[in-house]
């Protein structure tokens, strides 16, 4: 509310500056603004408006991870996060916001001058408590709302008169906005400019001020706000710093807060970004039902924080979530020190996280892929917060963060988070030394990391050590990961006859009480592909039924759709293009669904590949381009253990029968296309496979 002047000067300084950061004190609206802003100039950028939200992250060498996951960027073998970034972005005209950078000022600045550098029709918004300092930056200080001045004291106006008058200012609005829903048909008074200039016009604490309303009149509102500003401020208010007038509105606050609801505030500090109810029960209420908070007091007294503008409440779609603002986090977070209570909630917290990746690890090879994989990426934030609790200084906690990084290897793997789950993994792997079977698991886990990112000496050796420690341990699942692990490099390296045992005795480890779901999966689907690659169809076909009833019976639908595109070439290759296409087409379905971009492209060139083959080559053409967009788009290069040949043999046929002209024009067409339209357009005129043989 009254920003239109400072969205316009936004605006027009964008259009001859590529950099803006917005510096303000906490809660003076420098989010608010850069979100009207990005709204306001969405037309303007046709590649994307993105809003990367920077406060929750704390550790510096993950902001380019943190960028590429709101950019659906994955990562590209052999190539930094920031590199694929500014090749994403080269040919786009698009608009960054990133936002709460001051934590971070110095890698942010690195990241922004990179990108204006690699991509010219990029712009970007930041919001900062300090200037990044960067070459062509243009600073604008967001200031406080303007405060209409009352034309006559208080106690000489008569307390009702009401109207525009009163509440010409930015900042008279806003309180009469916010309380309005408190207290229907609530005018503004003089005695309201009182209090906002009282709070220097402050949006942050304006709002928590007009929600005193449920309790006091604004005569009383305003006395206890001078009482308290003149004991704090020493009496003179309008001359201090603003960002002590907003700590004493938020102390004020925190005040009239009872006990418990004060308790509260301070453990839902420890959440990083937003949470659920269940999330806020387990790591903030008391073990057991005695004294303290307990577990069935905790809905309720949520409910006051939120009526009180402490805690905020969003539906999502999937269901409540609530999160606090940085600057109410930051203050919950000093009281939590106080009380001494700072590591033991911590503790909880990074338990509750702990228990999830359990259950996600133990779930994920089922029906509720989709569901999970929403989940997950959601409550990242505190993922990645209860690791850095783990593998900061507290020795003790160590071999804990060697566990949840390994619990979390399906995420990182099948969801878009290869250079992040790796980066966690190598760093819990240094830290505990010794042998077990979580160790077992993070060395395989982080060998196929490191094979996805074309590190493959470092995945064998991890992979081999895994070996080593799990079959001297006794760990059949971590055996048979880790033979995986080992053929698929050798896969790499062309050893087609040496590999296919190995996956071979991959699976009889995990079908004898290794991992009977996902292992035996891949083991078969790791196979299906190397008897492919032998000319072998028919066994390589019979693999894959396995794998396929397998799925079916877990209701998995990451690693069947990975077979349905082996069963793809296997049918390019015997001739029949008609069954290759609904293979094609349902894989692409489910990897679409599930965001697997590796899986997306090459489920493009396999639907390239048919269209060739039936002789519709416009299409094979243009489907071609769509696999480039979609490779450039999540910064991705098809490569094993994922499918490939398909497209090299439809860019063969399709240019022969178009001609160099024809064919790179309908290959342009498909790459110009937007994303979401591209992969609809690759859907259109195809069947399921569901069924298929």
């Amino acid at each position: 509310m009254g920003r239109q002047a400072e969205v316009a000067q936004v605006v027009r300084t964008l259009d001859r500056a590529r950099s803006v950061t917005l510096t303000g004190v906490g809660g003076v609206g420098k989010t608010r603004l850069a979100l009207r802003v990005a709204r306001v100039l969405q037309p303007s950028f046709p590649d994307g408006v993105w809003f990367v939200e920077l406060s929750s992250l704390r550790e510096p060498e993950l902001l380019g991870n943190a960028v590429c996951s709101v950019l659906r960027v994955a990562q590209r073998v052999g190539r930094t996060q920031i590199e694929v970034l500014a090749e994403f972005l080269e040919p786009r005209r698009a608009l960054l916001v990133l936002d709460t950078c001051e934590h971070l000022a110095d890698e942010c600045a690195a990241l922004v001058d990179t990108l204006l550098e690699a991509a010219p029709g990029l712009r970007v918004v930041a919001t900062s408590r300090r200037v990044l300092g960067i070459d062509g930056e243009w600073c604008i200080q967001v200031e406080p709302l303007p405060v209409e001045e009352p034309a006559k004291e208080p106690a000489e106006r008569p307390s009702g008169v009401t109207g525009k008058a009163a509440a010409g200012g930015g900042a008279v609005a806003l309180f009469v906005d916010r309380a309005g829903t408190l207290v229907p048909g609530f005018a503004a008074t003089p005695e309201v400019a009182v209090i906002c200039r009282r709070l220097d016009g402050i949006p942050l604490a304006i709002e928590l001020a007009a929600v005193r309303l449920r309790t006091l009149s604004v005569e009383q509102i305003m006395r206890r706000i001078d009482d308290r500003f003149g004991l704090l401020l020493g009496g003179d208010p309008a001359g201090q710093p603003r960002h002590r007038t907003l700590r004493t509105a938020i102390g004020w606050s925190h005040e009239l807060c009872e006990p418990l609801e004060r308790l509260l505030w301070a453990r839902l500090a420890v959440f990083a970004g937003d949470f659920d109810l269940e999330a806020a029960r387990a790591v903030c209420a008391d073990p057991g039902s005695g004294a303290g908070l307990r577990r069935d007091q905790v809905e309720s007294l949520l409910y006051a924080l939120v009526d009180k503008s402490i805690v905020r409440r969003d539906d999502t779609g999937e269901g409540v979530r609530f999160h606090m603002l940085d600057t109410l986090r930051d203050y919950g977070a000093e009281w939590l020190r106080e009380l001494g209570q700072e590591e033991r909630t911590r503790r909880r917290h990074r338990d509750h996280y702990l228990d999830l990746a359990r259950r996600f690890d133990a779930e994920w090879f089922g029906a509720d892929q989709v569901a999970w994989y929403v989940r997950m990426r959601r409550e990242l934030p505190n993922l990645r917060s209860a690791l850095e609790f783990c593998l900061g200084d507290a020795q003790a906690e160590h071999p804990v963060g060697l566990d949840l990084a390994g619990r979390l290897t399906y995420f990182w793997i099948g969801c878009g988070f290869v250079a992040e789950g790796r980066h966690y993994l190598g760093r819990a792997l240094a830290l505990c030394h010794a042998p077990g079977a979580n160790r077992s698991r993070a060395l395989w886990a982080c060998a196929w990391l490191a094979d996805f990112q074309g590190d493959l000496e470092e995945a064998n050796d991890l992979a081999t050590e895994c070996m080593f420690q799990a079959f001297s341990g006794g760990h059949r699942a971590a055996a048979g990961w880790g033979t995986i692990c080992c053929a698929n490099t050798g896969l790499h390296w062309g050893y087609l006859n040496e590999v296919l045992p190995m996956y071979e005795r991959a699976r009889r480890a995990h079908e004898q009480g290794g991992d009977p779901g996902a292992g035996v999966a891949y083991a078969l689907l790791g196979e299906a592909y190397v008897l492919r690659r032998l000319g072998r169809h028919e066994q390589a076909l019979a693999c894959l039924r396995r794998q396929r009833r397998l799925c079916d019976a877990y209701g998995d639908i990451w690693l069947r759709s990975s077979g349905d595109l082996v069963r793809t070439l296997i049918e390019i290759d015997r001739g029949d293009m008609r069954t290759a296409d609904r293979y094609a087409h349902a894989s692409l379905r489910a990897k679409r669904v599930l965001h697997d971009s590796f899986g997306m492209a090459a489920a493009v060139k396999g639907l390239a590949g048919t269209a060739a083959g039936l002789g519709d080559m416009e299409r094979a053409a243009r489907l071609l381009g769509i696999g480039d967009l979609v490779e450039r788009s999540f910064g991705v290069r098809l490569g094993l253990p994922h499918p490939n040949g398909a497209g090299e043999q439809a860019e063969a046929r399709a240019r022969k029968a178009l001609g160099e002209r024809r064919f790179r024009d309908a290959v342009t067409r498909g790459r110009e296309l937007e994303l979401e339209s591209a992969l609809s357009y690759a859907l259109t005129g195809g069947e399921d496979a569901e069924g298929a043989a």
